[in-house]
């Protein structure tokens, strides 16, 4: 063998060990689970899609997705091309807030995506998930080093930050007061549950459980979620505590993914069967079944409106895979038809009939004139008129 051809060699070894390694990556060492970037949401990171890029009949001149029924009327537009994370409305609802993951770094913009600024310039590598506070004023940032997931607490007017304890799990902010939070905390045999303060101050444990794996998010100002990660292989846990302690055990099922409505009476439950989703359930504060919707998903394909009268769902058309695994791992994407569902009635209405979006992290403004969504095949930012 030449000396040249064994640099060949050595160099095509090399970029098969360099993709190997990058899957790796992806699949063992970044966080899975949650939704939406309002209060009581989460925005997280967007796993490489299993998608190629559309074919050009799907696309215009612009290598843009092409939607018959909103090409015409401006009802779609994107407001963000280059790929982002954490896209969040002002509390005033007079911008949006939003990171570009090439630096992290935290951008402000009008809601059609005129007018960008740069707000922050702090740069954070490997971001994979963004939670913002109810006034927006902070947010809680999570990104990799070193293959372990790393959490701050980032002010925006004040640029200051504090760092997480290494051995918090899961944390989230109150959806009324936004100086609290609540997180999971790594306790032999298993977790504790603390509400303390945005400073780390005045923890208080109101909760133990020895499941290792539980994710939390508050259900209302008065009580938490704790739910284990979804799959298909095995079902998902999953209990709604209160801040003086009680437990109440809600219904276990396999992909359970659970999204509460403003007010926390009402939530929004998903799962699957044999990997396929099954249709969209609510369920009362005890876990009882109070409305089913015929159109199944995700809800970590969903909104709820701000007054709790409909819930914004992206609905999988013909969708692959043994769900939700194959989606998180990336070896599947979808196309979506985005609906409204009446949480009084389960009536379903077409806001985009059909689309080559795989659309998450959705949000709607307080008067349901518009809805948020970011594209998990390439993290772009939309904007669709309801009204």
């Amino acid at each position: 063998m030449t000396r040249t051809t064994k640099i060949v060699l050595a160099i095509l070894i090399l970029g098969i060990l360099t993709l190997l390694g990058w899957g790796a990556y992806y699949w063992f060492f970044t966080p899975r689970g949650g939704a939406g970037t309002q209060p009581g949401q989460r925005s997280f990171l967007f796993f490489p899609s299993g998608e190629t890029t559309p074919t050009t009949d799907n696309q215009n001149n612009n290598g843009e997705p092409i939607i018959p029924e909103l090409t015409q009327n401006g009802d779609l537009v994107k407001i963000v091309s280059d790929p982002v994370i954490g896209a969040t409305l002002t509390k005033d609802e007079t911008k949006l807030l939003y990171y570009k993951r090439s630096g992290g770094n935290l951008f402000r913009s009008d809601p059609d995506g005129k007018n960008e600024e740069t707000v922050l310039n702090l740069t954070v590598v490997g971001l994979t998930d963004v939670n913002w506070s109810a006034d927006r004023a902070s947010a809680i940032l999570s990104f990799i080093e070193n293959g372990a997931v790393k959490r701050f607490i980032e002010n925006v007017a004040t640029s200051s930050t504090l760092f997480l304890p290494s051995s918090i799990t899961s944390v989230d902010w109150s959806p009324t007061d936004p100086k609290v939070i609540a997180y999971t905390e790594r306790k032999a045999p298993g977790i504790s549950v603390t509400t303390a303060s945005s400073a780390l101050k005045n923890a208080r444990v109101i909760f133990t459980n020895t499941v290792p794996d539980y994710i939390l998010q508050w259900q209302n100002k008065s009580s938490l979620l704790l739910v284990t990660p979804p799959s298909f292989v095995a079902p998902s846990l999953a209990l709604s505590v209160a801040l003086t302690g009680k437990a109440t055990e809600l219904p276990a099922g396999r992909g359970l993914m659970i999204l509460p409505n403003p007010l926390g009476t009402v939530l929004a439950v998903s799962g699957v069967d044999n990997g396929k989703p099954l249709p969209l359930r609510l369920i009362n504060q005890k876990g009882e079944t109070v409305g089913t919707a015929d159109v199944a998903t995700l809800t970590e394909k969903c909104a709820w409106a701000a007054d709790g009268s409909a819930i914004y769902c992206a609905i999988p058309i013909n969708p692959d895979g043994r769900l939700p695994d194959d989606w998180y791992k990336g070896l599947v994407s979808f196309s979506d038809r985005i609906v409204k569902i009446d949480s009084r009635t389960g009536a379903v209405t077409d806001i985009l009939a059909r689309s080559t979006f795989d659309a998450v992290n959705l949000f709607a403004d307080s008067k349901n004139q518009f809805l948020f969504f970011t594209n998990k095949t390439d993290s772009s930012l939309w904007r669709i008129k309801l009204k």
